[in-house]
């Protein structure tokens, strides 16, 4: 009885479980809110508006790694925790890199000056949104494991989404080498291409995590 009482105020002075959850969501909210902006800013010619969404790109970033900076001090502070701890560790940072990934384009893009983006890398803008919108899905699910399967299609979905922009940078790396002899020019796309790539990948990683804490659970 001793034990159950102590037990019951010790989760009562514990941050909540579902803490986790609602900052989770904030997380994927900053990540699918630089996304837009990034798939917005490919098609964006004018270099005043490409100068505002970066701005707004790196408010997103910024307020994600508030975010995350949140989860790590509930973290430390919790006595109850959803899933384990290095397993909550694990999916902040995935999706802190996939924030920041989004983030590099426009930053390597600034560096490099005045040059538009290609079709392929305004595809990628698109693909990118797609992947952070999914991660989001999926990680509002995460709440409560009865939306394990439709959690695991989600995983599976994303993986496809990621073959997607595989080929279409693949594409994009083709017609550049075809076409391009400028050693600026060729240096430049193919870091952008690259870096869209990257940021693909991440939302890869962060449902690799996923899918690892839904097959413990069912």
């Amino acid at each position: 009885m001793l034990a159950k009482t102590i037990g019951r105020l010790i989760a009562a002075m514990s941050p909540r479980s579902d803490n986790y959850f609602r900052l989770f969501d904030e997380l994927t909210a900053c990540t699918v809110r630089g996304a837009k902006l990034l798939a917005k800013m490919t098609s964006v010619r004018d270099p005043v508006a490409f100068e505002q969404l970066f701005v707004d790109i790196q408010r997103a970033e910024g307020d994600a790694d508030k975010v995350t900076s949140s989860i790590f001090i509930t973290l430390h502070k919790s006595f109850i925790t959803p899933f384990d701890r290095w397993e909550i560790k694990e999916l902040a940072k995935a999706l802190d890199d996939m924030i920041d990934c989004i983030e590099d384009i426009p930053q390597r893009a600034k560096l490099y000056g005045a040059g538009s983006f290609t079709p392929e890398m305004a595809a990628l803008g698109q693909i990118t949104l797609r992947a952070a919108e999914k991660v989001q899905e999926a990680v509002a699910l995460l709440s409560d494991m009865k939306n394990a399967e439709r959690i695991l299609k989600i995983c599976q979905e994303i993986g496809g989404i990621e073959s997607e922009a595989d080929s279409v940078m693949r594409a994009g790396m083709e017609r550049l080498f075809a076409e391009s002899t400028e050693a600026r020019k060729l240096i430049r796309d193919k870091e952008l291409y690259e870096l869209f790539e990257e940021a693909v990948d991440r939302s890869e990683d962060v449902a690799d995590v996923i899918h690892g804490v839904v097959l413990e659970r069912i």
